[in-house]
C-alpha cells in the first residue's frame, strides 16, 4: 500500500479522533489511520459509482428536460417592476 501525507486541520483532526474513538475505541495513530482509510475508499467507490452512471447499483438516472419560455416578453419589465418594487 502506498504511503500518503496529508495536512489537516486541527478541527478536522478532532473528528477523525471522535470518529476513532467511535468506531474502534481509541484515538490512537492506527485507529485514526484507519477512519481515514475507509473515508477515502468510501469517496473513491462513490466517485467510481456516479461516474459509471450508477449501472452498479441499478440507481435510477433521470434526465431534466425544460420546454422553450412560451410567455412572450414585451410585458417584461411591468411584471419586474411589479415582483421586486423598490
Amino acid at each position: 500500500m502506498a504511503d500518503l501525507e496529508l495536512n489537516i486541520d486541527a478541527k478536522l483532526l478532532d473528528g477523525i479522533s471522535r470518529l476513532a474513538i467511535k468506531h474502534y475505541g481509541d484515538d490512537s495513530e492506527t485507529s485514526r489511520q484507519r477512519v481515514i482509510e475507509t473515508a477515502v475508499s468510501m469517496r473513491l467507490l462513490w466517485s467510481s459509482s456516479v461516474e459509471k452512471g450508477q449501472q452498479e447499483t441499478d440507481e435510477a438516472v433521470s434526465t431534466w428536460e425544460f420546454p422553450e419560455l412560451t410567455m412572450k416578453q414585451k410585458n417584461n419589465g411591468s411584471i419586474q417592476n411589479w415582483l421586486f418594487r423598490r
